[in-house]
């Protein structure tokens, strides 16, 4: 990750004093690592971030869904909540789910989950859209269907990193959209792709299904430009997401101080709409401030 100069926190101080207004609806985002039964909810939903997107949901052979989180020690936890159409998670997940956008003095107003690359799940969605297409019968609408009632979301995060299909990623971003939800994605790599991908999904029907692009700058993505993201994808402005503070690779964190410069720069130059960071597990593992990286969003973008 580059450094960061003393012109960027001399530019974030002067955004600070209202120079540039930021749009209410900007995402401040918050990816969830951590099983969502652990983490601290009142933290997530009153420190500034208004969208938080759960990591991960994967998919079985078959088409279930997974809900795959890591545990307050590090442990793996895997919790199967949908199979042939029907929510089979419990209810005390689905209600913390909801509770992000009910609670008392929430701040959320959007929730996603991210579908990734970690194992064969693109491959999956590939097959079963070529297996059994889309319509109301399929295994993906009815199972996609399902979680999305249980978990009343309103998104779905691409997080493709290896499979790049481009005809079931338009169909399968398609189908959310005859569900009622947005679509978004979460990039590091392969611009080419993913702006042949925006321009299918997006079409005169539902121009804005994708909506939002939650850039990774750090990382595989370290060293990606917003302004040139937003140049390939038409003009769309760009979403960033940066590493909080870390010890899995401490050289990739990036404290609220460092954010604020590099989020005021980029918005200053009108290439990003809002920004985020991964994620809440290293937050509180770190014991870092979600009020300090909340607050870092809500200065910036309002």
């Amino acid at each position: 990750m580059h450094l960061l100069s003393s012109m960027r926190a001399a530019l974030a101080c002067i955004l600070l004093l209202g120079t540039a207004v930021a749009s209410a609806a900007a995402p401040k985002t918050m990816f969830l690592f951590k099983d969502v039964l652990q983490s601290n909810t009142t933290a997530l939903t009153t420190s500034g971030f208004n969208t938080l997107l759960i990591f991960r949901i994967g998919l079985t052979d078959a088409g279930d869904l997974v809900y795959y989180s890591t545990g307050d020690a590090g442990e793996a936890v895997d919790a199967p909540v949908v199979s042939d159409g029907v929510y089979t998670g419990g209810s005390a997940l689905s209600d913390k789910i909801r509770s992000f956008k009910t609670a008392a003095n929430t701040l959320v107003d959007r929730v996603e989950v991210s579908l990734v690359s970690h194992d064969t799940t693109f491959q999956i969605i590939r097959d079963l859209v070529a297996a059994e297409g889309t319509g109301p019968e399929s295994t993906l609408y009815r199972n996609f269907a399902a979680l999305r009632t249980a978990w009343s979301l309103d998104a779905l995060n691409n997080d493709d990193e290896g499979v790049y299909d481009l005809a079931s990623t338009v169909a399968f971003a398609q189908m959310l959209g005859g569900l009622g939800l947005k679509y978004t994605i979460a990039p590091y790599t392969n611009r080419a792709f993913w702006a042949d991908a925006l321009s299918r999904i997006n079409t005169d029907n539902n121009s804005q299904l994708l909506d939002h692009v939650y850039l990774q700058v750090y990382d595989g993505g370290a060293g990606n430009d917003p302004a040139s993201w937003k140049s390939a994808l038409g003009g769309m402005k760009i979403a960033p997401v940066e590493w909080v503070v870390n010890d899995a690779k401490p050289y990739e964190g990036t404290s609220p101080d460092a954010a604020r410069a590099e989020f005021a720069e980029w918005f200053a130059e009108g290439s990003i709409e809002g920004a985020g960071y991964w994620n809440d597990y290293d937050v509180e593992k770190m014991g870092s401030s979600y009020t300090e990286y909340g607050n870092v969003l809500t200065d910036v973008f309002g």
